[in-house]
């Protein structure tokens, strides 16, 4: 793939559902990726499991769904679209979140939705300095409907994001499983969120070893002359 992204013939954009950027960042330095990886926590692109390859020609149309790394440049690469008979949406600007009017939306809405929308745009746009408003955004979302996995699975996530700043509280590293426990019973097949908890959960219960490869990473990173990204958070 990279010989590909080298030549100029791709162009690959990642997405990751993960807690923590910086294990992302040391991640992709490892396996020496040389294209952007954006850092989803939230999991807003309510995917259920992973990994998902869409490939997406010029045209911004979605060809496959379906990608195999073998047959990628005979069935996608080498071949020409047209965009004839299918329009894909006009480009739209990306702008940041108006937050202070989604958050008057929330307040005269009163809908789960809206205040999810706050909280989403809060965790991703401001990162741990609105981390106490974007609680208090998902809260409200689960307060009224209290069968909403997705405000539930976000909460957990902002409860240990405070958890692993400076402005934690005692009882966030709990209140962040049982936000993502409190999810998984709404949806108990969503695999983001079970492996979410799972992290954090007893050692004996984990399937398998989730961040083993952080030190394998940072010594053969070290072993090509390299600094690894340093990681804010041990596992």
């Amino acid at each position: 793939m990279e010989k590909y992204v080298r030549d100029g013939k791709l162009v690959v954009l990642g997405v990751a559902q993960e807690q923590h950027p910086h294990r992302n960042r040391l991640f992709t330095q490892w396996h020496q990726m040389n294209w952007p990886v954006l850092h989803d926590p939230i999991n807003l692109m309510q995917v259920r499991g992973v990994p998902i390859e869409v490939a997406i020609d010029e045209h911004g149309i979605v060809r496959s769904t379906r990608v195999k790394a073998d047959t990628l440049e005979q069935d996608f690469i080498n071949k020409t679209y047209s965009a004839e008979g299918t329009k894909a949406s006009q480009p739209v600007q990306a702008t940041r979140p108006d937050v202070s009017a989604l958050r008057s939306r929330a307040e005269q809405a009163r809908s789960a939705d809206a205040w999810r929308d706050l909280g989403d745009a809060l965790v991703l746009w401001e990162g741990v300095a609105s981390v106490d408003d974007a609680i208090e955004a998902y809260t409200q979302a689960t307060r009224l409907n209290p069968n909403d996995g997705d405000a539930y699975f976000r909460l957990g996530v902002c409860f240990r994001m405070r958890y692993e700043s400076e402005q934690r509280s005692p009882a966030d590293f709990q209140m962040a499983v049982d936000a993502w426990t409190k999810a998984r019973q709404i949806n108990p097949n969503q695999y983001i969120w079970r492996r979410r908890i799972e992290q954090y959960g007893p050692r004996l219960t984990k399937p398998y070893p989730f961040y083993d490869w952080v030190e394998t990473a940072s010594r053969e990173i070290k072993a090509r002359g390299e600094t690894p990204i340093a990681l804010k958070t041990r596992p």
